[in-house]
């Protein structure tokens, strides 16, 4: 759905299909759909995309990076998950061969172990193990990123390989638009701002017909309200990231 086809969706549904002489602006129609494409971007888990990139250990030789540490990202990016090194290691264990990576030790460990007695106790020390590993074995990289300037600053050491970093990417507007929960929260938004337009100076039909305001406000806040519980239910994570710092 292009940006055109919205505005007159949300026209036809503030008219009731020209059934009613009255509209907002077709500017101010935009400027609601510009702040709703922000908050979806920020809080709806379907507005962005995960993707991987890579950036070249070449930059940060630059004079800019030297001077502030800081990398200029694309504006697409809304958020910077994680960064790591490519520098090719296998497993923490330092080793290439995936028969004998780490992968495979705790899969022995969670599959083949027991969850009785003794084997418990030792499940907890090979774990406390693999963190202690972990911690010496730098794969990660300690990074700030701020997404209105769209720069992610590299805390600590410079890196010594290309960089890869797991980013939130933004899908394209024209997708955006077709979110069956996005058309519902614009058009509620557009609702709230047509009668705080009424409602500046009294207005009436012709025939002396009033505008039911209370009707339209009520409705446009539970449609808001139903769309923000849907959007926190469907925003729950399904995956756990265990640091210890």
């Amino acid at each position: 759905m292009t940006l055109d086809e919205l505005v007159q969706d949300i026209q036809a549904e503030l008219t009731f299909a020209k059934a009613l002489p009255y509209s907002l602006p077709v500017p101010e129609i935009q400027r609601q759909i510009n702040i709703a494409k922000k908050y979806f971007y920020d809080n709806w888990r379907y507005a962005v995309q995960n993707y991987y990139l890579l950036i070249p250990v070449a930059v940060t030789t630059n004079q800019l990076f030297l001077k502030n540490r800081a990398i200029k990202l694309p504006e697409c990016v809304q958020f910077v998950h994680q960064i790591r090194e490519a520098n090719g290691a296998g497993s923490m264990f330092g080793t290439m061969d995936l028969d004998f990576a780490d992968n495979k030790f705790i899969g022995s460990e969670i599959f083949l172990t027991p969850f009785i007695g003794e084997s418990i106790m030792y499940r907890t020390l090979i774990f406390s193990f693999l963190d202690l590993a972990k911690g010496f074995t730098i794969d990660t990289l300690a990074f700030n990123h701020n997404k209105n300037t769209h720069e992610i600053v590299i805390m600590g050491r410079t890196p010594n390989y290309d960089m890869v970093l797991e980013v939130a990417k933004k899908i394209d507007q024209e997708y955006l638009f077709e979110d069956e929960l996005f058309q519902r929260y614009i058009r509620a938004k557009c609702r709230q701002k047509l009668v705080e337009l009424l409602t500046t100076f009294d207005y009436s039909l012709p025939g002396g017909i009033k505008i039911n305001m209370t009707a339209i406000t009520t409705r446009a806040d539970n449609e808001l309200t139903e769309i923000k519980e849907m959007m926190k239910g469907e925003n729950t994570p399904d995956f756990m990231f265990l640091e210890r710092f």
